[in-house]
């Protein structure tokens, strides 16, 4: 499974949002999963945002901080917003958000997607 499909399956599973992007990329950080789960952006603790996008932008801040700008443009982009109010009525479900995140994030911290 790739670090998308890994999040996804997290988010199904019971994570939330932030949660089932942050889990998905332990090994990267050098975490357990129980870590992860502790330190995980919480869903619209910033101002509202989506947690998919606050787990792949503190994703990026730890491992790569040089691309959080390109992860925000990027995520803004596909997704119009990264408010989890207007996202949430944008027609698209939290868990395309969770596969959008980590599919992102996997992409500029170029890890490799079979794990």
């Amino acid at each position: 499974m790739n670090h998308e499909e890994t999040a996804r399956t997290n988010h199904k599973s019971g994570c939330n949002c932030g949660q089932a992007v942050f889990t998905t990329f332990v090994r990267e950080l050098g975490l357990t999963r129980e870590e992860a789960m502790g330190i995980a952006p919480r869903p619209r603790s910033e101002g509202g945002q989506c947690g998919a996008y606050l787990a792949g932008k503190a994703l990026l801040e730890r491992l790569k901080p040089e691309a959080v700008s390109d992860f925000e443009a990027q995520f803004r982009a596909l997704n119009g917003s990264t408010e989890c109010r207007r996202l949430r009525g944008a027609g698209k479900t939290c868990n395309d958000y969770v596969g959008d995140a980590a599919r992102l994030a996997e992409a500029l911290l170029n890890v490799p997607s079979s794990r």
